[in-house]
């Protein structure tokens, strides 16, 4: 690749201030705006399949989740590698376990699993790790799904 590139020489002050105005002119300019032409009416034929304008996006937003969660297992090791195998024998999305949903089932089968790592995964993890676990909860919630969970093994519900 080659670029060459050439120095413009000026012979005055003036001459070097009205070049660098015309560069700020052109480059800082207002954007043009383009008048919206009206769209044509065309048939779609049967071989071109229209795609959903976020399709592409929800492309994009599974790759961006999937590059997260795997930095939290590199993070996290064993603790979210056992929310994601729990997660798949349970058919429980990851997102869903780990995001805002207060659903029953759902906020159990999270209660379980903070149980599970708490005791059986990694004893020593602290509460506010554990909540940061799930989204980003408090150790008071991580707390409370410890002992809802425990209070329900104690009781023979789960």
């Amino acid at each position: 690749m080659n670029i060459q590139l050439t120095a413009k020489t000026f012979t005055s002050t003036a001459a070097l201030l009205a070049d660098h105005a015309a560069v700020r002119r052109r480059l800082f300019a207002p954007t043009k705006v383009r008048k919206a032409t009206e769209p044509q009416e065309q048939e779609p034929s049967a071989t071109v399949r229209r795609h959903h304008p976020r399709e592409k996006l929800r492309f994009q937003d599974a790759h961006v989740a999937a590059y997260r969660r795997w930095q939290m297992i590199a993070a996290n090791g064993p603790c979210t590698a056992h929310i994601l195998k729990r997660c798949e024998e349970e058919r429980y999305s990851y997102e869903v376990v780990t995001g805002p949903c207060r659903k029953r089932d759902v906020a159990h089968f999270r209660q379980m699993l903070m149980w599970e790592i708490k005791t059986l995964v990694k004893p020593s993890i602290s509460l506010p790790e554990l909540g940061r676990l799930f989204g980003g909860r408090d150790h008071t919630t991580a707390l409370h799904g410890v002992r809802a969970h425990q209070a329900r093994v104690e009781n023979g519900e789960a």
